[in-house]
């Protein structure tokens, strides 16, 4: 099944959707005492092991939100207790962060990280601006430069991520200088050594991530049924519409592969709300639009990929056959009755043909962590806002 994208993406090969399996990421920043205080996510290809570069645009993002918060469950199945997370820093290039997936890392979530491709303009300015002024939180990635243009975001910015490979004592010192002096926190990345460590703790950086903290750790999770493109791309049109909820929810509520993913979305943006949500309508009503344009286009570009296409089917075709029951056994009652009944049927169907997911690191030299104190993960604290 061919991958819809947008322009801006590379076009994805096949062998991507081919397995069981979906993959990403994860390598963990401490703060000076030595608490692990955030994680950045990392997009990993789901086939095979290989190269990723920045023209993954925003399939390379999409990815990884959708294969680590969405089939993962990263943030709502495992304690944060048993695998401290902290803040997630997820990657976005210029046109991501112009899109509505921007939306998605809500501040409860992370932080944004402007890369260092983007290109400051007044559009970009603005849309920093606005998110900013909602709360959403932004760094700024791979910083080497005083000149860089990028300086020019600072207002709206939190924290500067400087990447001291290369860098001399000098630079290195005057870039945390001018971080701090902005009002950004600093997150020190690429340490490779322990003599590195000691050199950016001693110049006065906040953060730090390396491989002499910790390597990047790839998992492995079992994929989701896929979505069908025809069905996202149409929830996509109706809710720029500004369609209503109950409309968006007799669509999406036929296809228990899209049910699922937002019920998931629900979990972990409107978990105050899974007790009293008694309908698919009730579940998109507590998505505010823009987050849920925001995770619509994220599984348009990451969710459309034809795994399990059997099950989806199936499943499809047994949430039918017991809708069309229901209807028959419920003959004079009410819509909102039916509804309701509808959608326990799908979770119900959901539970059965569907396994928790089993996450697996995967056994590469690349995913080797180096010995963690205890105490580093004994009092997990998010990043702190500058």
């Amino acid at each position: 099944m061919p991958r819809p994208h947008d322009s801006g993406c590379t076009p994805v090969s096949g062998a991507e959707d081919l397995g069981t399996h979906v993959r990403y990421a994860g390598q963990p920043i401490i703060d000076r005492t030595g608490r692990v205080v955030a994680t950045e996510l990392l997009f990993r290809w789901n086939a095979r092991d290989g190269e990723v570069g920045p023209e993954l645009g925003g399939y390379g993002t999409a990815a990884v939100l959708s294969n680590a918060l969405i089939d993962a469950e990263l943030l709502t199945r495992t304690p944060a207790a048993e695998h401290p997370l902290g803040d997630l820093l997820i990657n976005m290039d210029a046109r991501t962060l112009m899109s509505p997936i921007a939306e998605t890392v809500t501040p409860d979530i992370g932080v944004i990280e402007v890369l260092e491709t983007v290109s400051v303009d007044e559009a970009l300015t603005r849309r920093l601006r606005e998110l900013h002024g909602r709360g959403y939180r932004f760094a700024l990635d791979d910083v080497q430069r005083l000149d860089d243009p990028r300086w020019a975001l600072a207002p709206w910015v939190q924290f500067a991520k400087v990447d001291v490979a290369d860098l001399d004592g000098g630079r290195l010192s005057a870039l945390i200088r001018q971080a701090h002096r902005l009002g950004l926190s600093v997150i020190a990345e690429k340490i490779e050594d322990e003599a590195t460590l000691v050199r950016v703790r001693d110049a006065g950086a906040d953060y730090f991530q390396g491989y002499a903290i910790a390597r990047p750790t790839t998992t492995a999770v079992a994929a989701l049924p896929g979505c069908d493109p025809r069905v996202i791309g149409q929830l996509m049109a109706l809710a720029r519409a500004g369609v209503e909820a109950s409309s968006l929810a007799m669509l999406a509520g036929r296809h228990p592969a899209v049910v699922v993913r937002l019920m998931r979305i629900q979990a972990l943006h409107a978990p105050q709300t899974i007790v009293q949500a008694e309908t698919m309508e009730e579940v998109l009503e507590a998505l505010p639009r823009a987050l849920l344009m925001g995770w619509l286009t994220v599984l348009n570009l990451a969710a459309t990929h034809g795994r399990d296409a059997d099950l989806a089917s199936q499943l499809r075709e047994e949430l039918a056959t017991g809708r069309r029951r229901l209807r028959e056994a419920a003959s004079g009652q009410s819509q909102r009755a039916l509804d309701r009944a509808t959608f326990f049927l799908c979770q119900q169907l959901l539970r059965m043909r569907l396994k928790p997911p089993s996450m697996s690191p995967v056994p590469a030299a690349e995913v080797t962590r180096l010995p963690t104190p205890a105490a580093t993960l004994a009092d997990t604290q998010g990043l702190a806002a500058a």
